[in-house]
């Protein structure tokens, strides 16, 4: 990363790392970010769907290979979890889904 970037260009920067990497169903950014409510400080929180076998290896992969320099969360869901879990409000897929925002446009 050359220049100091705004916290927005550089979710803007990790979605195109991510895309260029990963066969990824949607990217959602959730959080204080998407609720317009971060500070200089806040993290970047990701929601990444995509069909994988191990998801905690490919969150570990995934924070080695990318180029950031805020904290960044990311959690995984596959696309069968997805969308069996976004619209039962008693899980945390609901309330990504109701607050969070997707960075591929697909909600």
């Amino acid at each position: 990363m050359q220049k100091e970037m705004t916290i927005y260009e550089e979710v803007e920067y990790l979605k195109e790392q991510i895309l260029q990497k990963y066969p990824v169903y949607d990217i959602i950014l959730f959080g204080s970010l998407a609720k317009k409510a971060a500070r200089k400080n806040s993290d970047i929180d990701l929601c990444i769907i995509i069909d994988t076998d191990n998801k905690r290896e490919l969150v570990q992969k995934m924070l080695l290979e990318l180029d950031y320099t805020r904290d960044v969360d990311i959690i995984i869901y596959t696309q069968e979890e997805w969308q069996r879990l976004k619209d039962d409000r008693a899980t945390f897929a609901n309330l990504i889904y109701r607050t969070g925002v997707s960075l591929l446009g697909r909600f």
